[in-house]
């Protein structure tokens, strides 16, 4: 059987922050792949180093943040090699971000074409970005007129979806996705849910999908990698991680999932 062509590589990852007695050890030796147009899941409770780890693939970590160790291949370059100005190449155009709050996202004085027009501009100077703006809408399932509203004039859902837009305005090979439908009520959560699974299909796109919910993990993830304090204690294909969890951690998260139970 082939072995899928991964699209990222972390390997031995290690981030520090502090020294001395100071030191945290926010991700220690973590490793990960991602295939192309696979979806993979880190999960974790809060403080685990899933999102350092994710924010790790461009250097997008806070200034205190060390890289202690490990690698980060990118279609096989190490993204921790790369100069600031490659990596403001490589993010947005090659690897984009949607994050939790799409409210705090959006500058509240512009529309929201305008945002996403500055994503174009960036990346694609020589496109028609009117017709982009529609056809990026028209993927999330957003009217066109939509474009020349505010961000305070939308709902979280609408906004979430505008941020996906603008995440795939450039075309990234790889889509992070940070708790994305955390500030969400659940029936819009599924809708974003069932938006980012059709367009994984429909575009191959890679997404790293970072979570606490392992309700999104069963939905949405093809493998799944277990992070508790910094490192990865359990990994495997999605189903054999919730249905037969191998290590404690694992097993306690699970048991904590809501279940509906007849009265």
């Amino acid at each position: 059987m082939t072995k899928p062509d991964p699209i990222l590589e972390v390997k031995d990852l290690s981030v520090h922050f502090g020294r001395g007695a100071d030191l945290v050890k926010a991700v220690d030796h973590v490793s990960f792949t991602v295939a192309r147009g696979e979806t993979v899941a880190l999960v974790g409770e809060s403080g685990s180093g899933k999102s350092i780890s994710a924010l790790s693939l461009t250097r997008l970590t806070p200034r205190a943040a060390r890289y202690a160790g490990g690698q980060v291949l990118f279609n096989g370059e190490n993204m921790l090699e790369k100069s600031d100005r490659e990596l403001r190449e490589i993010r947005g155009g090659q690897i984009a971000y949607i994050f939790q709050e799409p409210m705090v996202s959006f500058n509240p004085v512009f529309t929201i074409g305008w945002q996403i027009e500055e994503a174009i501009k960036l990346h694609r100077g020589n496109a028609d970005r009117a017709a982009e703006i529609r056809r990026l809408l028209d993927l999330v399932h957003l009217p066109a007129r939509l474009a020349g509203a505010y961000p305070h004039q939308m709902s979280g859902g609408q906004l979430q979806r505008c941020m996906i837009a603008m995440a795939l305005a450039c075309s990234p090979e790889l889509l992070v996705a940070d708790e994305p439908t955390t500030a969400l009520d659940v029936t819009v959560q599924r809708e974003i849910l069932n938006l980012l699974a059709e367009l994984s299909a429909k575009v191959n796109l890679s997404v790293l999908m970072i979570t606490h919910n392992f309700g999104i993990v069963a939905d949405l993830a093809d493998r799944v990698y277990v992070m508790k304090k910094g490192e990865v204690v359990e990994e495997g294909a999605t189903k054999g991680v919730l249905y037969d969890p191998r290590h404690e951690y694992t097993k306690q998260l699970m048991a904590a999932v809501p279940r509906l139970r007849p009265a």
